[in-house]
């Protein structure tokens, strides 16, 4: 499937993603890319977004957190109301943990390592904006960094002193180059009017939802669900994003 370069945004700032109260959502979310829906059907011309979170690492986003479900956020799956083609999360923000940006005087304090893959995931993200920032295109390297796979925080201090110029000088993957070449965008491993490649998770909660597409996260964070799937419901206003880890 072609797709106009103007109907996709790749690493959008989050006040294109975002409705309000942005410095909650930037603790919390990574935007990795927009899509005008115009570009699945003609007739639309709405903006939806899909996003990871900073917190990925062992276990299923949110898991832990029962008491702050609701019907459309649960584990590995986050619910957003849709205002104005930008989006507010609907639920209560202890859904995640109280993670924060580890500063760098403070290294050597002692960090749970679920605190420094959420830095990690961060960072990653962060390097791979300015990549495609500078470059104008999504990374395809052989990121091979044994540096960066120690257990402890060194990792963090590894990854953050990496620029650009530093990915730009890495052997380009075959195997990424060619995925960025097949995919829809560079990045859709699924999209409308493709079916849903999985279980259809929503008919318990309103049969309005549909399929908008899937990706996976792994040229955005260091810690990547394997998928990232959007749903849509044009009644309710409402988007899901959806986990996929096995």
């Amino acid at each position: 499937m072609q797709i106009d370069k103007n109907d996709i945004r790749l690493f959008p700032a989050y006040e294109d993603v975002f409705y309000d109260n942005i410095p909650l959502h930037r603790q919390h979310f990574l935007p990795l890319a927009s899509i005008n829906l115009r570009c699945i059907n003609p007739g639309r011309n709405e903006w939806l977004h899909l996003v990871s979170v900073k917190e990925m690492y062992d276990g299923r986003v949110g898991e832990s957190k029962e008491e702050y479900h609701t019907v459309f956020t649960q584990p590995d799956m986050l619910g957003f109301d849709v205002v104005e083609g930008k989006y507010r999360f609907e639920a209560d923000w202890r859904y995640f943990n109280d993670y924060q940006l580890i500063p760098a005087d403070q290294y050597a304090n002692g960090f749970p390592e679920a605190e420094i893959e959420y830095n990690m995931n961060e960072a990653m993200y962060r390097l791979k904006k300015a990549y495609f920032d500078q470059y104008g295109q999504l990374y395809a390297g052989d990121f091979s960094r044994p540096g960066i796979q120690v257990s402890d925080i060194r990792r963090l201090e590894r990854l953050r002193a990496l620029t650009p110029a530093d990915l730009e000088k890495d052997a380009i993957s075959d195997y990424l180059a060619e995925l960025h070449q097949q995919r829809p965008a560079g990045i859709f491993t699924a999209l409308s009017p493709e079916e849903f490649p999985g279980d259809w998770p929503f008919e318990a909660l309103d049969p309005s939802f549909e399929y908008i597409g899937s990706m996976d996260g792994y040229g955005f964070q260091h810690t990547a669900p394997e998928g990232i799937s959007l749903f849509y419901s044009p009644a309710l206003k409402k988007a899901l994003i959806t986990f996929d880890n096995t």
